[in-house]
Parts: structure tokens; sequence; C-alpha cells
């Protein structure tokens, strides 16, 4: 009788819950419109569990916990062209924090504040050519201080959350 590897399982079972976390937190700040100065401007609550994944697991698993949840945030809260703002902003943030931390060796509030930041950026390249008019950077230096204030207090939460150690137990 052959023994059966669990830590498949067990890798799987974790991104699954993961991106569920993450899709629960995109869902709650979809429902619960909190007013801007700037039209836009988001927490970005989603990428808190993004970050955790990339402080406590793999490079490949905080990729797969954040393609789920484009994929999801898309399906049941958007179309095509939020896909293509979401998965621009999302894949230069998570290459940014990933190349912050791993190469940089920043922490976590810095590395999420250059994260947050670049999610704008990537939002903004695709609104250039969706527009197809280069005056959407005008709102770059607004978008900036939103990522570096949306960064920080994502940054400061996976650090809070960090703490529970909740992974510890493998």
């Amino acid at each position: 009788m052959s023994s059966y590897d669990f830590s498949k399982t067990k890798r799987l079972t974790k991104i699954s819950l993961l991106i569920a976390t993450a899709f629960i937190l995109s869902w709650i700040e979809f429902m619960v419109n909190i007013p801007m100065v700037i039209p836009g401007i988001k927490l970005g609550l989603a990428n808190i569990v993004i970050l955790f994944t990339l402080c406590t697991c793999s490079k490949s698993d905080a990729f797969y916990v954040l393609v789920g949840r484009l994929l999801l945030n898309a399906l049941l809260f958007g179309n095509i062209s939020s896909l293509l703002y979401s998965a621009c902003g999302g894949l230069l943030s998570f290459g940014v924090m990933c190349v912050a931390m791993k190469v940089l060796q920043l922490k976590t509030t810095p590395s999420s504040i250059l994260g947050g930041i670049s999610h704008n950026i990537g939002q903004l390249i695709v609104a250039c050519f969706m527009m197809k008019t280069s005056a959407v950077w005008v709102y770059l230096p607004y978008l900036i201080i939103g990522g570096t204030l949306a960064g920080m207090f994502n940054g400061m939460m996976v650090k809070k959350i960090s703490v529970l150690k909740i992974f510890s137990g493998e």
C-alpha cells in the first residue's frame, strides 16, 4: 500500500483559503463604497492577502492567489475591461513587491507602498491605451499619494496579521 503525500493537498487547501479570503475582502470593498476625494482610489484590501502570502508562503503561492482573486472578481463583479485594469495593476504591483522584498531586501511596509504605487501606475498604463490619450497621467501625483497611503495601511495590517503566525503549524 502506498502512502499519500498530504503536502500537495495542504498547499492547495491553503492557497484556496487565501484566494477565498482575498475575494471576500474584494467583495466587502466593492459593496461598501467608501467615498474618496479622488475617483478610483481604494484601499485594496485584497492586497493584504497577496502581501501576506508573499511574506509567509512562496512567490508562486502568492501569484496563484493573485490570479485566482483577479479571475473571481472579473467573473462576479466586472467585465473584460475591469479585468485588464486589475490584472495590469495587480501583476505590476506583484512584480515590484517581489523585487522589493527579495532583491532589495525591503521590509513589508515599504514593499507594500511600492506595490500600491505601482498598482496605480499599471492601471494608468491601461487607461492610457484604452482611452488613447496620455492625459490620464495628470492623475499620477494623486494616485502616488493614494498608493502610498493604501500601501502603508496594507503593510501595517500584514505585519499585525503575521504576528498571529497563522501558517506556522505546518
